[in-house]
């Protein structure tokens, strides 16, 4: 007897555990409002442990670094989740089932929360369960954007769990950029629905005219990218609230409908391949990505036109039954029709991006002149020759072994984008051919929401403020090519500058860019140079003022009419680096004259230029002055395959960056591992080496070089910056 009451409770304890399949969704008319009560009656005691609530969990890490995630206070639940589960960077867990108790008649619950390299701990609250009780979460503490959850029906009331609970964490980097772009361009769409309303053609026989969003809210509740070889991954969440006016044609019936969607969330899913990118000659048509993941929850769903439903009938056969049952239409998404899902989604998204017509087709651009710069080819032969420091590389020049030289026998060092240090948050006024999509943005302001601009066809595209100042962060990191302004530089043994300088109208000034506009004006780096100078006023330096890439020879018209024509820019140029005239130098025979023969300087001995004090030569390509500017291109390019007969030359030890270097830049930021300078990076390398660079291509090429320009002049090997690397060259 003792043992038969055990027995008899373990037996009805085992039974009891065993799950026995949902009641048919053919007995079930409302999903929403299904009575456990009712049903709780018409099965046995057995039975009530199907009707527990099911899901499985999934826990995704977008860190950098590992996370963990733990729950706590599980409330009647049968099946509770696991205590605390630890996921690698980058990482996602295995699936962890979870049931809530059938027995009870109260709402089920668990509390859950992660340990991240945030500062804030993120968390929160699901609540588990059919109607009357609820499936649902809410989040509490972190940082907005860094933690977000899906609660996905899965197989609702049917063999299998009823959800699929999705746990994400991130570093919330990509979330307040979507949402910069949806709130700077929704409002003009919905305007211009409204205004103007938008038939879509289905096929002969249907066509849906959309008339009006009616209190639309879209927002990004979490987006996140994660690093791969050639595939990255990039996950959103989207929420959506709307009431849709609009007018049916199915056949020859037509009828106004109203469809009415509450808390649509979709998690999507997608892998973008970089692998086309690696080359500077590409085409961006050859950017490929795949949809694979995606998830749906649907708050409450309304439609009011019974045509609609026909259509869809018509179209998906599969989903009219259940169009009005937000979790089963939600479950269909998710499971049974999943995949054919995902394949007009990626079958479209193919034709999308093959289309050049439609706004947002990813263009066919040959950008293989992207931030190009002239890289000569080298070979690596060893240098037998040693170089030796320099005792006060600041005034090397001055030095009487260095001034008893001619100019075809110096190793002189110069900056390539010597102004491009630091930027504003502005595109200069130089449009650029290779990289032109980046003035057809509007970085700050938002598309105008009055029906007047359709933001799916019409540029700029607006970026919202956050996404703006992002985006312009993005670009000076790809466009800074030096790490200290034009004194420090100089100090440091610079003597050739390479200064791109135009002409703004609106404010009256010579401004620098690199793409980006430059915080250094023309005459910022006229005081800094007569500031060095001034400083050391026995030396005999010569810098080289380098003004190429300009806008001189254009004329501008004002607001209210005003043309400044290209001879007044010329002339206001003129009087601007008149600031620097009593040391300026120019050649016999220079003055004034077009297309200067620079080679005729090469055996020119230094000392003969200085006269034992500082001078500055301004040499411009573009624009012939009467004085104090020399109308040259100065120093000739290495060419490549054709062999030298000697005179003055120089070569670029610059970066080539190509678009999937540039881009894969982006998303490191995005994932929270950090944007880097990337000329900075590739200097690293390429400065190292610079010696043995310029002698293997002057052993290639049977000539000397004169002229070495390089990026972040002041990274270099073994304590020496690349600019005393190059003079050393001086000194066999």
């Amino acid at each position: 007897m003792r043992t038969f009451v055990p027995l008899t409770l373990l037996s009805a304890t085992a039974t009891a555990l065993v799950a026995v399949p949902r009641p048919p969704i053919s007995e079930i008319h409302e999903l929403e409002s299904y009575d456990f009560y009712t049903k709780r009656d018409e099965y046995n005691a057995t039975a009530a442990r199907g009707l527990g609530t099911s899901a499985d969990i999934y826990i995704f890490n977008d860190w950098s670094e590992p996370i963990t995630f733990t729950t706590s206070d599980h409330s009647r639940m049968s099946k509770s989740p696991p205590a605390s589960v630890p996921v690698s960077s980058f990482g996602a867990s295995s699936g962890y089932s979870i049931e809530a108790n059938g027995w009870i008649p109260l709402q089920s619950s668990f509390k859950f929360a992660f340990q991240t390299p945030s500062d804030e701990k993120s968390g929160g609250k699901v609540d588990i369960g059919v109607s009357p009780w609820r499936t649902g979460y809410s989040l509490s503490g972190g940082s907005e954007y860094e933690t977000a959850v899906l609660l996905a029906p899965a197989k609702i009331l049917e063999k299998g769990r009823d959800f699929d609970f999705y746990f994400y964490t991130g570093p919330g980097e990509m979330g307040p950029l979507i949402s910069s772009l949806l709130e700077s361009n929704l409002g003009a769409f919905f305007a211009g629905v409204k205004k103007n309303p938008q038939k879509i053609a289905l096929n002969p026989d249907i066509d849906i005219t959309i008339k009006e969003f009616i209190n639309p809210i879209v927002t990004c509740k979490y987006a996140s990218v994660k690093p791969g070889l050639t595939d990255w991954g990039v996950t959103a969440i989207v929420d959506f609230t709307s009431e849709i006016k609009m007018r049916i044609r199915y056949k020859k019936l037509t009828q106004d409908a109203t469809l009415k969607v509450t808390d649509f969330s979709v998690l999507a899913g997608a892998a973008l391949n970089l692998g086309g990118l690696k080359t500077t000659n590409y085409k961006m048509a050859n950017l490929k990505f795949s949809v694979s993941k995606l998830q749906t929850s649907i708050g409450d769903i309304k439609i009011d036109g019974d045509i609609l439903v026909d259509i869809v009938g018509a179209l998906y056969p599969v989903l009219a039954p259940v169009l009005k049952l937000p979790y089963k239409l939600a479950s269909i998404i998710n499971i049974s029709e999943n995949k054919n899902i995902l394949k007009m989604i990626n079958a479209a998204a193919g034709g999308f991006t093959g289309s050049t017509t439609k706004r947002w087709s990813l263009p066919t651009v040959d950008v293989s002149g992207l931030f190009k710069r002239f890289v000569s080819a080298f070979s690596s032969g060893d240098s037998k020759k040693v170089t030796r420091a320099v005792k006060n590389i600041s005034t090397w020049m001055s030095a009487p072994e260095i001034q008893a030289k001619d100019l075809a026998s110096l190793y002189i060092p110069g900056t390539h984008d010597s102004h491009a240090y630091s930027f504003d948050n502005v595109l200069s006024s130089m449009r650029y051919s290779d990289i032109s999509f980046l003035w057809d943005m509007d970085y700050f302001l938002p598309a105008p929401s009055d029906g007047s601009f359709n933001p799916m066809k019409e540029t700029p595209i607006h970026l919202g403020p956050v996404l703006g100042k992002y985006a312009m962060s993005s670009i000076a990191r790809v466009a800074k090519a030096q790490g200290s302004d034009i004194l420090s530089q100089l100090k440091g043994g610079v003597r050739h500058f390479d200064l791109r300088v135009y002409y703004d109208s609106a404010a009256d000034k010579f401004y620098t860019q690199h793409g980006l506009r430059a915080k250094a004006t023309l005459i910022d780096i006229l005081n800094q140079v007569q500031q060095f100078i001034k400083a050391n006023p026995s030396a005999a330096e010569l810098i080289i003022l380098d003004v190429s890439h300009t806008n001189f020879n254009q004329d501008f018209t004002l607001i209210d009419g005003t043309i400044i024509t290209s001879q007044q820019v010329q002339f206001k140029y003129l009087g601007t680096i008149r600031q620097l005239e009593q040391w300026t130098y120019v050649p016999i025979n220079a003055r004034g004259t077009k297309n200067f023969n620079f080679q005729t300087l090469k055996s020119t001995v230094l000392s003969q230029i200085t006269q034992g004090s500082n001078k500055v030569l301004f040499i411009n390509p573009d624009i012939t002055l009467p004085e104090l500017s020399v109308n040259t291109e100065g120093w000739m390019n290495v060419p490549s395959g054709v062999t030298p007969k000697g005179g003055l030359y120089e070569i670029s030890i610059a970066a080539t960056l190509t678009p999937g270097e540039i881009l894969e830049n982006i998303m490191n930021g995005l994932c929270g591992v950090g944007e880097k300078e990337l000329l900075k990076v590739k200097a690293t390398q390429s400065n190292a080496a610079i010696v043995e660079k310029v002698r293997g291509i002057e052993g290639e090429k049977k000539t000397k070089v004169q002229l070495v320009s390089v990026d972040w002049w002041d990274i270099g090997k073994g304590g020496k910056t690349a600019v005393e690397a190059i003079v050393g060259m001086n000194y066999p």
